[in-house]
């Protein structure tokens, strides 16, 4: 079945690609792969005919791939129902997008090679004691916090990293940091890992982060597409992600596009960080974008 990439227009010009794209959207024209663009404000703001009107109907069925923002999982839905009625299937369902952008979706599958996590979905104004539980399995153990999706790790101190989870008084300040900084974009409720001391990499030149050997590795149809460094900065050393026992993992996730990011451990074993979908996960710099693109359309 052929393909059609749907990416994000900038927003002030309708007919032109967002600038976070404009390299993927060349590398897509260039191997004569038949793109489309629509609008995510219109989309984010519920209105689906407005933010698809310059995506054409296709004359027989065709598989899409959206290239752009985070959606959430009601507007993927939004969109994924859409394009259907334009003979547009989107690669992953709205089950699927949800699994992968959804830490607590896909938890149970990773398990064994992640962090140990808790979570609960945050329905009220935030109350440590609402989350007492979950906090506590941790006893004194150094955890880090995010929502479903993402977490503040640019501001790594203040609204990301609490040394020792049975410290209240900085778990509670942590946390409301991290909340006050995420604002409208909260993504249903409050995650906790546990830290684990991955090998360094160097400190984001902005940030002051600390950045840690990483790697994104795309799978299509249940098997590894692409692997890259997933920072752009630091030395890794000729460091070589190791995939086995990964591989084991890769059959029970339930999409047909995702990433697995993975990151050496301090102690030279291997962790899953963490899911996504294909889709919205971005592409470092480092990557050679018509390659990606030539590989995507296989």
């Amino acid at each position: 079945m052929s393909i059609r990439i749907i990416f994000c227009d900038n927003g002030l010009s309708p007919k032109e690609v967002d600038d976070m794209f404009v390299e993927e959207f060349q590398a897509a024209k260039d191997l004569s792969i038949p793109t489309s663009l629509m609008s995510f404000e219109e989309l984010t703001r519920g209105d689906v005919n407005r933010a698809l009107k310059r995506v054409r109907v296709s004359e027989e069925k065709i598989t899409g791939i959206y290239r752009g923002w985070m959606l959430k999982p009601e507007q993927y839905q939004l969109l994924y129902d859409a394009l259907l009625q334009k003979n547009i299937q989107l690669i992953n369902d709205p089950a699927a997008y949800k699994f992968c952008h959804y830490l607590p979706e896909n938890y149970e599958s990773i398990k064994d090679f992640t962090p140990k996590t808790t979570f609960k979905e945050l329905k009220t104004d935030f109350k440590l004691s609402d989350f007492q539980a979950e906090i506590s399995e941790f006893g004194a153990k150094a955890i880090v916090i995010k929502d479903y999706v993402k977490s503040q790790k640019h501001y790594w101190e203040e609204a990301c990293f609490i040394p020792n989870a049975s410290d209240d008084t900085q778990v509670e300040i942590v946390v409301r940091r991290f909340l006050e900084l995420q604002g409208r974009d909260l993504n249903k409720g409050l995650v906790f890992r546990e830290f684990v001391e991955l090998e360094k990499l160097t400190h984001h030149s902005k940030s002051g982060m600390p950045l840690t050997k990483e790697f994104r590795v795309f799978v299509k149809h249940g098997k590894v597409m692409s692997i890259f460094k997933y920072w752009d900065e630091g030395d890794y050393e000729h460091v070589v992600p190791v995939m086995e026992g990964f591989e084991e993992v890769i059959p029970r996730i339930k999409s047909h596009f995702f990433t697995m990011d993975i990151a050496k451990k301090k102690d030279g074993g291997w962790i899953i960080v963490e899911l996504g979908d294909g889709q919205v996960a971005g592409l470092p710099e480092n990557v050679e974008k018509e390659e990606f693109y030539s590989k995507l359309n296989m």
